[in-house]
């Protein structure tokens, strides 16, 4: 009984490695798992995989939207605004709406820019290692089969980011 068991667990792992859209998932899996190992280790534990993505975002695009953070995180507006308030109350933020103005500006104070900085040391870290595990021309074409590869979901099925 054991080894049939054992025998269809063989099929169904080859079965998997050879599923793309498995694989796929299973990499980004594995990628947020590691982004939460690798963030608590060497960055702070007190920090959110979401907390940490709206810091980097915001270091290059202060005056970036609710929406706008919401369709690069996969998450709805309101739930952003919870991000965004509990980031202003650890200190990492601060938010200010613009007079006459929709718009609200976004400032990262010195304990989230401490947080992003010691974060651009620790991934660029990963960055040399894909640049020395991969050659320029394989990051781009994964880089670009990754897109055909969403293209041709999107075609499916319409696909809201939220």
């Amino acid at each position: 009984m054991k080894k049939e068991s054992d025998e269809r667990i063989a099929i169904l792992e080859q079965e998997l490695r050879k599923n793309l859209a498995f694989q796929i998932d299973y990499t980004a899996n594995f990628n947020r798992s590691f982004r939460r190992s690798f963030q608590g280790k060497y960055i702070d534990p007190e920090v959110s995989l979401d907390e940490a993505s709206i810091l980097y975002i915001m270091n290059f695009y202060p005056d970036i939207s609710q929406a706008a953070l919401g369709r690069y995180l996969f998450k709805g507006k309101a739930h952003v605004g919870k991000i965004l308030n509990e980031m202003e109350k650890k200190g990492f933020i601060k938010r200010e709406s613009q007079k006459h103005s929709i718009t609200t500006k976004n400032t990262i104070l010195p304990k989230g820019r401490q947080i992003l900085e010691k974060s651009f040391k620790e991934f660029n870290k990963i960055k040399d290692a894909i640049e020395n595990t991969f050659s320029q021309e394989e990051i781009e074409n994964c880089l670009k089969l990754l897109e055909r590869y969403r293209e041709m979901l999107g075609g499916l099925v319409e696909v809201k980011l939220k």
